[in-house]
């Protein structure tokens, strides 16, 4: 009698036959997937060269090493190369620093533009070639544009002063301001150089300046501090009028700034060029302290040394204005030596006469002190040089501001004997 089948004989018998129908389907999967790869790789030939020969191919090593192909963005010995090649050839005005950036390629596009070649910017053989030949043209280096000479300035105040400034007249800050320093500069020039010394820049003074005939500035000595101004060998004061101008060898000894000079506390100084000699500034000085202890204040300087040139001008002025007025010139020349002296006949060019005021007051002569500076000048070495009781010795009309400094060996005997300058020295002077 047969035994029945056991259960785990059962099982096995099915995994067995489930693993033969998966290794069916796997098989004809396969079969499948073959028949397609077939298919598709008889649809692609294998690539095979031109010819037959597979040397064709593969490069010949004995060949020279073709040069590369160099353009923007590389960098290396062969930039450097090509940036050291581009600079001998005048092309390349950059920094040999092996990279290829626009400076490269345009020094690249001007030499191949200049020896007729592909302007692309780009070193192939054919650029290889010529630039490191013999035959490679260097580049043409333009003729520069001739700059033309500037016009010189010779109007602006600051080319003045600059000039003035380089021939020494002129000492102070190049500003462009016409100034009191300026002008100052402006009239010792043109006293230096035979001009009408008037402080103004007019086509005769700029003509000289800017000129060859222009010399640097002549100095004087340094005056001697013991020399006294204004005296005659025998030691009697200078004599200067209408009969008797200033010598023309005649030289102040030291004249001073006297804005710069004097207590602004005891007297103002109304111009900023007006000058003095120190002797008699000095003088002066005194003599104006002294009227203040006496309670005697105001005072003001209008003027002081004047040259020959200034004084022609403040002679033509007046002249003018009185023609203006519908006088004959000889009228108005006789008008105005009234109060003003003829060039070289003032007493103004000594640098010892000054012109007195008082602040705020119209007329000199009508103030206390007017009568303080006629009753203690003397005591001082300074006299009335115009009195009113003299004008036909003077030939001036009366000026109790006029003051003349002489030293008081002279003023107090002037004084004592109510004598003016022409009687004086015609009694003693001989």
């Amino acid at each position: 009698m047969n035994k029945p089948l056991s259960i785990k004989r059962i099982l096995c018998c099915i995994v067995l036959a489930t693993l033969v129908v998966a290794m069916i389907v796997m098989a004809a999967t396969v079969m499948d997937l073959n028949t397609e790869v077939q298919r598709v790789s008889s649809l692609t030939p294998t690539p095979l060269p031109d010819y037959g020969s597979v040397f064709r191919v593969t490069p010949n090593p004995d060949a020279p090493t073709p040069e590369p192909v160099i353009r923007s963005g590389a960098t290396g010995e062969s930039v450097v190369k090509l940036q050291t090649r581009l600079q001998e050839l005048g092309y390349y005005t950059g920094t040999v620093d092996g990279q290829f950036g626009p400076g490269t390629r345009s020094a690249v596009i001007a030499f191949q533009q200049r020896n007729n070649l592909q302007a692309d910017g780009i070193v192939g053989p054919a650029t290889t070639e010529v630039l490191y030949s013999d035959d490679a043209l260097p580049a043409i280096t333009p003729v520069p544009t001739p700059v033309p000479t500037p016009t010189p300035d010779t109007t602006s105040i600051a080319a003045i002063q600059q000039r003035l400034k380089d021939l020494g007249y002129y000492t102070g800050t190049v500003d462009g301001i016409s100034g009191p320093g300026t002008r100052k500069a402006i009239m010792l020039f043109q006293e230096q150089h035979g001009l009408t010394a008037d402080g103004i820049y007019g086509p005769a003074t700029a003509a000289v300046l800017f000129s060859d005939e222009a010399h640097p500035i002549l100095t004087t000595p340094t005056p001697d501090p013991a020399l006294v101004p204004g005296l005659t060998a025998d030691g009697f004061p200078i004599l200067v009028n209408s009969d008797n101008p200033i010598p023309d060898d005649y030289r102040t000894v030291h004249l001073v700034d006297m804005r710069d000079y004097c207590d602004a506390n005891v007297v103002k100084i109304k111009g900023s060029d007006i000058q003095g000699e120190k002797y008699a500034v000095d003088a002066l000085m005194t003599m104006l302290r002294a009227a203040r202890a006496d309670g005697y204040t105001g005072w003001q300087v209008n003027a002081g040394y004047r040259s020959v040139q200034y004084q022609q001008k403040l002679f033509d002025d007046r002249v003018y204005a009185y023609r203006q007025e519908g006088m004959t010139g000889q009228q108005a020349r006789a008008k105005v030596r009234q109060t003003v002296a003829d060039p070289g006949a003032s007493e103004h060019h000594t640098g010892l006469a000054f012109d007195l005021a008082i602040t705020g007051e119209a007329s000199f002569g009508a103030t206390k002190q007017s009568v303080w500076l006629r009753e203690h000048c003397w005591e001082y070495g300074f006299i009335i040089r115009y009195p009113a009781d003299k004008t036909k010795i003077t030939k001036i009309s009366h000026e109790p501001w006029h003051v003349r400094y002489v030293g008081t060996e002279h003023s107090l005997i002037m004084r004592d004997e109510n004598l003016c300058l022409e009687e004086y020295l015609e009694k003693y002077g001989n």
